[in-house]
Order: structure tokens, then C-alpha cells, then sequence
């Protein structure tokens, strides 16, 4: 039986998150079945998921059950490392199998266990810091603001006019490299992230 990798979602879904809240990831639980016919008998087989791993590509890794699936209800928050950067979040599943041979009345375990490995899904890590600052979100500040200028936010921590999770993951090394020594960053691909 071919097993269809496990969907997932984060909560929140936003495609980034804080270092220390992290991301609840949550697995469908749904079982998968499919029926083959053995030497002329109808043999219903089961893949049903029973345990969770996930994977970051800065090397935080929780397991679950059930307390990261359906509604995410006592999950438990997958966190990252303590800088801005851009995380890969994978999920491996293992599944048990039965099978039935009378339509799924019954069912009897079948041995072993099995594992699929779902896409990865690419989060932008942020690792905001507490400053005071004399302005409010829209740039105005008491003790006067420049027409455009531009206030850090927490999705924006340079103040450039650019959410930095919205930069292709291609790209981001590159501007990070370039924000953290004082550049501005320079790509065709600024005017969309801008936008």
C-alpha cells in the first residue's frame, strides 16, 4: 500500500514566527485505506498515523501523538533558535497497518510499521527585542518624524519598508547579510517585497 504523506498545519499560520513562542504544528490523524485483491479475495488495508516527528533545519525536534493533531488542543510549541533566520519545518510520520477481510468488520494488525516524510515548510524566525521608542505604529513620533520615514516593527525589525518574512528563501541570506552590515538591499525581487 502506497501511504500519501501526513498534511499539516501551523498554528499560527502566518509563515513566520517568534524564537521563543515557535510554531504548534498539527497532523491530520486521518487513517488511509485501500483495497487490493489477493488471490481473488478483497483484502481491505488500514494506514493509520501513531506518532509524530518533527524536524527543524536549526535542530529543534519534538515527538507527538495525538496532543499535535486535529484541533491542536495541549499541543506542544515546536520553538527555534534565538536569532532572525529562516527555518525548515519537516514532519516524518510512522503508521501501524491492519487489514480486513470482510470489509472492515474486523480488522487483524499487520506487522510492522511504516514512515513518510512530508514536504518541509519554510518559516521566517524572528527574535524581537524590547527597546523603548518614542514613536507609534504609523511613524509618528513626539519628538517629530521625517515624512517616509519608516519604524521598525516586529515584522520589520529595520525600519526598511520590508516585512522579512515576505523575502523569497532564496534570497534571504542575502539580505540579511547586507541589513546587518549596514546596506541596503539591492534585487529585483525588493520591489515585490516592498509591495
Amino acid at each position: 500500500m502506497d501511504i500519501t504523506p501526513t498534511s499539516y498545519t501551523t498554528q499560527p499560520a502566518t509563515g513566520w514566527a517568534i524564537a521563543s513562542m515557535g510554531v504548534i504544528p498539527i497532523a491530520s490523524t486521518d487513517p488511509q485505506t485501500n483495497a487490493v485483491t489477493v488471490l481473488g479475495t478483497t483484502v481491505l488495508l488500514r494506514a493509520t498515523p501513531t506518532g509524530f516527528a518533527w524536524s527543524t533545519s536549526d535542530g529543534t525536534e519534538i515527538t507527538t501523538s495525538g496532543a499535535n493533531a486535529g484541533d491542536g488542543s495541549g499541543a506542544q510549541p515546536l520553538t527555534f533558535e534565538r536569532r532572525e533566520h529562516r527555518a525548515e519545518l519537516t514532519l516524518t510520520t510512522t503508521w501501524t497497518g491492519h487489514y480486513s477481510l470482510n470489509g472492515g468488520a474486523t480488522w487483524a494488525e499487520a506487522p510492522g510499521t511504516a514512515t513518510t516524510t512530508s514536504a518541509s515548510t519554510s518559516i521566517h524566525i524572528f527574535n524581537p527585542r524590547v527597546q523603548l521608542v518614542d514613536c507609534d505604529t504609523t511613524g509618528d513620533c513626539s519628538t517629530g518624524s521625517t515624512p517616509g520615514q519608516q519604524t521598525s516593527t516586529l515584522t520589520d525589525p529595520d525600519g526598511d519598508g520590508i516585512d522579512n518574512h515576505l523575502i523569497p528563501d532564496h534570497a534571504i541570506d542575502a539580505y540579511l547579510d547586507a541589513r546587518a552590515n549596514g546596506h541596503k538591499w539591492s534585487s529585483r525581487e525588493r520591489k515585490s517585497a516592498v509591495q
